[in-house]
């Protein structure tokens, strides 16, 4: 009679009913989560936070001033990463792989890092190669049972070879451990002799005993104590641990390298080195990997080992003599006192009378037009000297470009104070017009050889230049700055930048 009209069931039913519908979704949705589960790159989200555990390597930095803590390239590229994230950092600093291994296995971290490789568990995933490294046996010089090594077939039976987590034993290494027991067990066979099924092996020495070890540097006091013979190590290891002690020595170098990774932990989805992928990747991209690959790793091997032993003696002889010098002229303007010494022993060895056959002289080598210009009266007056040569410095490092970055501003002021501030901008025009950046020191150190030859310097404003010596001369002193750090780690506190010249001067080119 009425058809517009409906039925409704009672409101008490009705809120039945949407609670049922409530319910049903609730569990619809719990279901889903439960099944499918934030993904890593969520939940990181979700907290706000990359937690990361970092394993020191603390193979050394070469800045112009001091910082406060470990600058370490991976250090570096996770505050890059977490940027990118848009998320906070943590750091838990370790002090060996097994250590983050277990972290990473415990699920305490979102990744791991610090020169890693891939420990091959199942309980941990690999991530993006950062870099390759190569792999050496090393041994301690006044070990009489211990010598370089022509193959590993030299190895003699009983040797004591230690290695850490953070440099497992290469595949040529365990093949040839595989084999040598292979040939022990057969040699065993053919003494005991037709009846060693039952008497088994004869007893012999191992051909190699392994040792594990917690961190490189345990290594190398274990190498000095005889407690091993040889240690497993990676070349950058090698050459920080060199720098300081000499008397370690290479036994045999890897040919294969082995890549430096990131590791994360098991049992989630990859989004998050899916994401640590595409980062890496974009910087490897544009050159930005390649760049903080050299300004923290690139001055690490340039010297061999005559030239260590010599740098090691002369800081034993003759640096407590300008020490003062350079700590003095370091508070005065604002840099590290262990830079300015890097560029003294360059220039001469730390010897205040030297003097070259183009007539520059003295502890920082200043050319008699640039010492008047100074006002220094006495070249050879290490105060003065000292003084002169680091005003020099930073003269030259506020006449660059204020958009060239650190540490390129560096280097390039380096490069300026060996080959003249008009070679370096001649460089600098030749890398801009080929296509190269003249404000990034790792395109400009390619085009200054060049300026030796005439198909280049007849293109320059200032022309033929000896451009391979200030590349040589700039990667000394970032060696030898490092070793200084090393040895002399009391300038932990940052420094402010570097001040104004202490007066402008007309200088020579």
């Amino acid at each position: 009679m009425f058809p517009h009209l409906r039925l409704r069931p009672p409101s008490s039913t009705w809120r039945q009913i949407e609670l049922g519908v409530f319910i049903v979704l609730l569990v619809m949705i719990g279901l889903r989560v439960w099944f499918q589960p934030p993904s890593a790159l969520q939940q990181l989200t979700f907290r706000e936070e990359l937690q990361v555990v970092l394993v020191e390597a603390p193979l050394g930095r070469s800045e112009l001033a001091a910082t406060n803590g470990h600058d370490q390239l991976e250090l570096a590229l996770l505050h890059g990463f977490a940027k990118e994230l848009g998320t906070r950092i943590r750091v838990t600093r370790v002090e060996t792989a097994a250590e983050a291994h277990r972290r990473l296995r415990e699920h305490r971290a979102d990744l791991a890092a610090g020169l890693l490789v891939d420990p091959d568990e199942p309980t941990i995933e690999r991530g993006p190669e950062i870099l390759s490294i190569q792999q050496v046996l090393a041994f301690w010089r006044d070990n009489e049972s211990t010598a370089a090594l022509p193959a590993l077939a030299s190895l003699p039976a009983g040797t004591r070879l230690g290695f850490t987590a953070q440099s497992p034993l290469p595949d040529r290494l365990r093949a040839h451990l595989s084999h040598a027991d292979m040939a022990r067990q057969q040699e065993s066979v053919r003494t005991v002799g037709p009846e060693s099924e039952t008497l088994g092996y004869a007893p012999q020495d191992p051909p190699v005993e392994l040792v594990p070890i917690g961190t490189a540097e345990a290594q190398r006091q274990a190498l000095a104590a005889g407690e091993i013979d040889y240690a497993l190590m990676s070349s950058l290891e090698f050459g920080r641990l060199q720098r300081l002690h000499p008397d370690l020595r290479t036994a045999y170098e890897f040919e294969r390298g082995v890549a430096v990774t990131w590791l994360f932990p098991a049992g989630f989805d990859r989004s998050l080195i899916d994401a640590a992928e595409a980062y890496i990747d974009r910087l490897r991209g544009n050159r930005d990997l390649e760049l903080m690959i050299d300004r923290y790793l690139g001055h690490l091997e340039t010297h061999d080992l005559v030239d260590a032993l010599t740098f090691a003696r002369r800081v034993d002889s003759q640096l407590d003599r300008f020490r003062g010098l350079f700590e003095h002229a370091g508070a005065e303007y604002g840099l590290d006192w262990r830079f300015i010494a890097a560029v003294a022993y360059q220039e001469s060895h730390w010897n205040a009378d030297a003097i070259s056959p183009t007539g520059v002289r003295g502890l920082m080598m200043l050319t008699q037009n640039t010492a008047s210009g100074l006002g220094v009266e006495d070249r050879t007056d290490p105060a003065s000297s000292v003084d002169g040569g680091t005003r020099y410095l930073l003269d030259l490092r506020e006449r660059l470009p204020e958009r060239i970055p650190e540490p390129d501003r560096t280097w390039m002021t380096l490069a300026a104070y060996n080959v003249g501030l008009g070679h370096l901008h001649d460089a600098r025009r030749l890398a801009d017009a080929n296509g190269d950046d003249p404000d990034r020191w790792l395109d400009v150190m390619q085009w200054l050889p060049r300026l030796a030859e005439r198909e280049w310097h007849e293109q320059t404003r200032y022309g033929y230049a000896r451009g391979w010596e200030p590349v040589l001369y700039v990667q000394n002193i970032r060696s030898y700055y490092d070793k200084l750090i090393q040895r002399f780690p009391d300038s932990n506190d940052p420094l402010p930048p570097p001040p104004a010249p202490y007066r402008r001067v007309p200088l020579t080119l």
